[in-house]
């Protein structure tokens, strides 16, 4: 299929969007009903590298385009950190099958939970940038920040349990790195609805 030069940053969003939404829900999937094979990982994986391919997309063809949809620094922001994201949820997975996490406790399975619904929301925001309904991004933003905020409160509430309850000092380093990774993941999408946002306010 062949774009014109302004649909093809939209239309590669829009994949990357919905790859990344893909990736939070095999990835919340296998945190809640962990596969004995490793598939989960091996999907996650091939996310990335698809993932990668579209980010590629966007560069090569914004060094090759004089006039763009968007201001140039806003395409080539949200495409690094749209990648931030899915480099974050296979990062997480990779480390904690080399870590053999066994114990899917509740703030793991609530903090992929949000990642999961924050994915959601930078998919919808995504499909108003691709139809430059600018305006309605706003909701979709303000979601995807409140998530984060939870995430913050999960994070707190994680580390003050961990130090409570775990006596095993490499236990107690794997869990916080763990949980230090799904904030960072949490993160990366409230960094996405902060450029979202910043794009609404020059072109509204």
């Amino acid at each position: 299929m062949f774009f014109k030069k302004t649909d093809i940053f939209f239309e590669t969003f829009k994949a990357i969007a919905e790859n990344i939404t893909r990736a939070a829900e095999d990835f919340s999937a296998e945190i809640h009903n962990p596969s004995s094979d490793k598939r989960g990982l091996t999907n996650l994986q091939n996310y990335e590298k698809t993932g990668d391919r579209y980010t590629h997309t966007i560069i090569k063809e914004l060094n090759k385009t004089f006039v763009t949809p968007l201001e140039r620094e806003d395409i080539m922001n949200l495409a690094v950190k749209l990648d931030d994201i899915l480099d974050g949820i296979e990062a997480t997975m990779i480390r904690m099958d080399i870590y053999d996490i066994k114990d899917m406790n509740i703030f793991i399975k609530r903090n992929t939970e949000i990642i999961l619904e924050q994915c959601q929301e930078v998919e919808k925001s995504i499909g108003k940038l691709v139809t430059k309904r600018f305006l309605e991004i706003r909701t979709h933003a303000v979601r995807i920040n409140e998530l984060e905020n939870e995430a913050d409160h999960l994070f707190n509430n994680s580390l003050r349990e961990l130090v409570a309850s775990c006596n095993d000092a490499i236990q107690f380093i794997k869990y916080k790195q763990i949980y230090e990774m799904l904030e960072e993941v949490t993160d990366a999408c409230e960094d996405v609805a902060n450029i979202l946002e910043s794009i609404l306010m020059r072109n509204s």
